[in-house]
């Protein structure tokens, strides 16, 4: 080979190693800018999750806060109906205790009643026995006073 073309060679590896090393130089800044992007695309997704993670902490907030009112709501609601109840049977029972009160008084009435009944019959039946004793007493005077005149005679 002659210098020439030994020089030629050299030139064309000289190139050769040139466009190597702008390559490489090429290759490292997109392999940094790869690099770059990626960090920057974790740097997004992070402050995405976090984004994400306090709007979960609001809503869950929220649902509780929701979840909250709706058992308290349920709970006046019980509320509300054990007094309606309770005040429904106190009515029923000062009801019952009225009707109670006034049957008492007509039995009451109708005891006194009868009572007044059975002592103005038994005030006649004394009456009726009375006449009848007397009655019969002086059947038995009539009687024993025959007996007495038949004895005599």
């Amino acid at each position: 080979m002659s210098n020439t073309q030994l020089d030629e060679l050299k030139n064309k590896a000289a190139e050769l190693g040139d466009d190597l090393k702008h390559s490489a130089k090429a290759a490292q800044l997109q392999g940094e800018k790869a690099v770059d992007d990626l960090k920057h695309s974790v740097k997004e997704a992070k402050l995405e999750g976090e984004k994400k993670l306090d709007e979960l902490k609001h809503d869950s907030a929220e649902q509780q806060a929701e979840n909250q009112a709706a058992a308290e709501e349920k709970v006046n609601d019980l509320k509300a109906k054990a007094e309606h109840a309770k005040a429904s049977a106190q009515e029923k029972l000062d009801h019952f205790k009225d009707e109670a009160s006034h049957k008492f008084d007509e039995a009451k009435l109708k005891a006194a009643e009868l009572k007044q009944d059975a002592s103005v019959k038994l005030d006649e039946l004394k009456v009726q026995a009375t006449e009848k004793f007397s009655e019969l007493k002086k059947k038995a005077s009539d009687a024993l006073g025959k007996f007495k005149k038949d004895d005599q005679a």
